[in-house]
């Protein structure tokens, strides 16, 4: 991409940054562009951010881009195995259909057709019955967010997956808002209603384009078949929406030797992770992307530290010793989950259980603790990190209502060796609900 054409797509997004007019701002694009790809996009809002505009802010005109560039944007070609039935990528695409068809198929023509004619309750019960399918997007957003950004965060391409877990996060606060009204027993304003249905639906059509037309291509240039055979793997704890669990897939031998003889070395590819690197020089501390050596280390594709394995090997735990294979078997009948985040702020661990209470996935295994949040939640995940660094605090216990359907005790402890050195911090979550309901005793 050449410095005249950047520079362009910065001026034009930073006049409607400042409140310029959007038509304006669609003319001076058709006037200097015939086609924009997504490299270039990426690239110029990174500019944006590392030269000073809040992320969040990129957040909230989010839209304003996509249908400034909309129909617009250089077609890039799926790889053949996006196209096989499930792949992470066809499913997702599966589920967008799906989706897109519920809400412009059902929601908005019930909304109209209740707004022509109140008195005909059959719209109304319509309308309630496809806000709470549309409800079910949760899992598409939260495999995505657990399964494929963390291949993102792999290789560098750390502000857009954190720009995009913030929208859809508002995009949950937005159909939930839509059920909340639609069901109310005295129902609000019908222009009330109207708004909050025709906000949701457009946030959710909006994030299939990105998905489709910016998040994917640019996971096309960087992922390995191993990466989505990981994906693939984890992807089924968390559910799908909308659509039956896939058929199973996996990347035929052939496809990995393709991508290790052929490495990636486009344009968009090198672009992406040469933003990375100046984001992280730029705003590392100010906005909780990766350091630089910690960018570098991700490019070079840093593996965990080595294993010593074998289920015969005995360790000694200081009250006894365990082997491998014993260790294995005894975690996942713990009535607990445990995640272990090291010195460095990394996942190292966790355990692997049926019935976990918040998802893990081994793709974050290695990654920064902070990119296996949502944006709403990593400033509190930073306080409790840093004060269990700094020693002032050995532990933080939270208790909550999960869902309505869990009542759930977490501690976050600070581990240290007998020197006093940090160790790491271990997340320890339990569902404490059948202990809340006991009375009396049981005895042996």
């Amino acid at each position: 991409m050449s410095q005249e054409r950047q520079a362009a797509i910065v001026k034009i997004l930073t006049f409607l940054h400042e409140g310029g007019d959007f038509d304006e701002a669609k003319q001076m694009f058709k006037d200097q562009f015939d086609q924009v790809d997504v490299a270039e996009i990426t690239a110029a809002e990174r500019q944006l951010i590392a030269g000073g505009l809040n992320p969040i802010e990129i957040q909230n005109l989010c839209n304003v881009h996509v249908a400034l560039f909309e129909g617009q944007i250089t077609d890039n070609q799926g790889t053949p195995a996006f196209q096989k039935p499930g792949h992470p990528v066809h499913t997702m695409k599966l589920e967008n259909m799906v989706i897109n068809s519920l809400v412009n198929d059902e929601l908005l023509p019930c909304l109209k057709k209740w707004q022509q004619d109140g008195a005909n309750n059959q719209y109304l019960a319509r309308m309630r019955k496809a806000l709470q399918d549309l409800k079910a997007i949760g899992r598409h957003y939260k495999r995505k967010e657990l399964t494929i950004f963390p291949i993102m965060n792999k290789y560098g391409i750390t502000a857009p997956p954190q720009v995009m877990w913030g929208v859809d996060d508002q995009i949950r606060d937005l159909i939930q808002r839509a059920n909340d009204l639609v069901n109310q027993d005295s129902l609000p304003d019908k222009y009330e209603i109207e708004a909050a249905v025709t906000n949701a639906a457009n946030e959710v059509t909006a994030m299939i384009f990105k998905e489709e037309d910016i998040m994917i291509p640019m996971l096309a240039e960087v992922a390995s078949p191993e990466d989505w055979a990981t994906a693939r793997q984890d992807e089924g704890q968390f559910g799908y929406t909308l659509i039956n669990p896939p058929l199973p897939w996996k990347p035929t031998q052939g496809e990995i030797e393709e991508a290790k003889a052929h490495p990636h070395e486009s344009s968009i590819a090198k672009e992406l992770n040469a933003a990375a690197i100046q984001m992280a020089q730029a705003d590392s501390q100010a906005q909780g992307h990766l350091s630089t050596q910690e960018v570098y280390d991700q490019l070079n594709d840093k593996q965990l530290p080595a294993a010593l394995t074998g289920d015969d090997v005995r360790i000694d735990l200081g009250s006894g010793t365990l082997s491998g294979r014993e260790l294995k078997a005894i975690f996942p009948l713990l009535p607990l989950d445990l995640t272990f985040v090291d010195e460095n702020d990394r996942v190292q661990w966790f355990t692997d259980t049926d019935d976990r209470i918040f998802p893990r996935t081994k793709s974050v295994l290695g990654r920064s603790v902070f990119e296996c949040h949502p944006p709403r939640s990593v400033d509190k995940v930073k306080e409790i990190i840093a004060e269990l660094h700094a020693g002032t605090r050995d532990r933080f216990e939270y208790w909550f209502n999960l869902h309505g359907e869990r009542f759930v005790y977490v501690q976050y402890i600070g581990i240290h060796d007998a020197d006093g050195q940090y160790l790491g911090c271990l997340e320890c979550s339990q569902d404490i609900s059948k202990f809340k309901e006991l009375t009396g005793e049981q005895r042996r």
